[in-house]
């Protein structure tokens, strides 16, 4: 059972740095204790986070294995204390997301450590052709963002046999690492819920990432729709891009999983949607054995926008409306 703390007497504001603010609160650090971050709730009129949702988030992993607690505290940022005041539900504390995932990016003059998050693999063309920023992001190959798109499937096959959903998956909320090898991590993880209950927060969807065929609450068929989007627009560099109605019949890039085409087709589909466990079994059984000669194998070929895929019919997107605030940095988040 968690256990949860007064913010009267478990927080001392004195040592709280604020680290930055999103859509639902801001987040700060312990000049005590650089281990841990606390993120605080904006108190809103019309809507509270949901305390017995954060609550079961919190308990889920108690009854996993001692293995299974250590490999997901490698894959995700998960509510660790809930933080009430006056019985209110004001935030949470968590870990702090390592080093390891912050490069140097930004402006010549001013660059900043910030996270490399999946955007920076989908929209690489646009930082590295700009000859104003600094970027120290890592110059993946395909292989290894191939590594990077089975780690996220096997993330979120342990999600879903936990009966999670993700909802909101987008390039703003997956992060990676190259060191010491490819793999990812889910951060934002009190948006998620547990299937059949009610989420902490009202259901959002980032735009260019939502589910044609979700027309209510989001649910694992939606995680695997996005997981379908955030392969494609890494490995083909394809920004915000649809996949192409026929990329089924596409022959996979070099260093990348043959059967990746068609999880990618079957996915944005309707109906019958490979779930993450297929995933991961297809991607693992059909990846490349040997690389190419003329390539490293810790990276492969580097990957060109949309590998000059041939001419098909793109995919309608959607009408969206939100209109997203525009940013000069390719991440849109600092």
């Amino acid at each position: 059972m968690s256990v949860n703390i007064e913010y009267s007497t478990g927080i001392n504001p004195a040592t709280l740095v604020e680290l930055g603010a999103g859509g639902e609160g801001r987040v700060y650090e312990f000049a005590d204790n650089p281990e841990l971050v606390y993120k605080e709730y904006f108190v809103r009129s019309q809507t509270s986070p949901n305390p017995d949702a954060l609550t079961r988030l919190i308990d889920l992993p108690g009854s996993w294995s001692v293995g299974e607690r250590e490999w997901f505290e490698t894959r995700t940022v998960w509510p660790r204390t809930a933080v009430f005041d006056h019985g209110r539900l004001r935030g949470y504390i968590m870990k702090r997301i390592p080093e390891t995932f912050r490069c140097l990016h930004g402006i010549r003059k001013r660059p900043r450590s910030v996270l490399c998050d999946w955007n920076f693999l989908s929209l690489r063309d646009r930082y590295r052709s700009n000859a104003n920023l600094v970027s120290k992001i890592p110059d993946l190959g395909t292989a290894d963002i191939s590594q990077l798109v089975i780690d996220l499937a096997k993330t979120i096959a342990f999600l879903h046999k936990h009966g999670v959903i993700i909802g909101d998956l987008s390039g703003r909320n997956l992060i990676w690492t190259n060191q010491p090898s490819p793999y990812v991590m889910l951060i934002d993880c009190d948006g998620f819920r547990i299937r059949g209950s009610s989420g902490v927060n009202y259901t959002k969807q980032t735009p260019d990432w939502i589910d044609p065929a979700v027309k209510g609450s989001t649910n694992q068929q939606s995680d695997i729709y996005k997981l379908s989007l955030a392969a494609f627009r890494a490995i083909w560099g394809a920004g915000t891009d649809l996949p192409p109605t026929g990329i089924a019949g596409l022959e996979a890039p070099p260093h990348v999983p043959a059967k990746l085409p068609s999880l990618i087709a079957r996915s944005c589909t309707t109906s019958q949607r490979p779930t993450a466990a297929q995933w991961v079994q297809e991607l693992t059984e059909s990846r490349p054995l040997v690389p190419s000669p003329s390539s490293s194998p810790s990276t492969g070929d580097r990957p060109t926008r949309r590998s000059k895929a041939p001419s098909l019919t793109q995919r309608v997107r959607p009408t969206i409306p939100i209109n997203p605030k525009k940013s000069s940095d390719p991440t849109g988040r600092y």
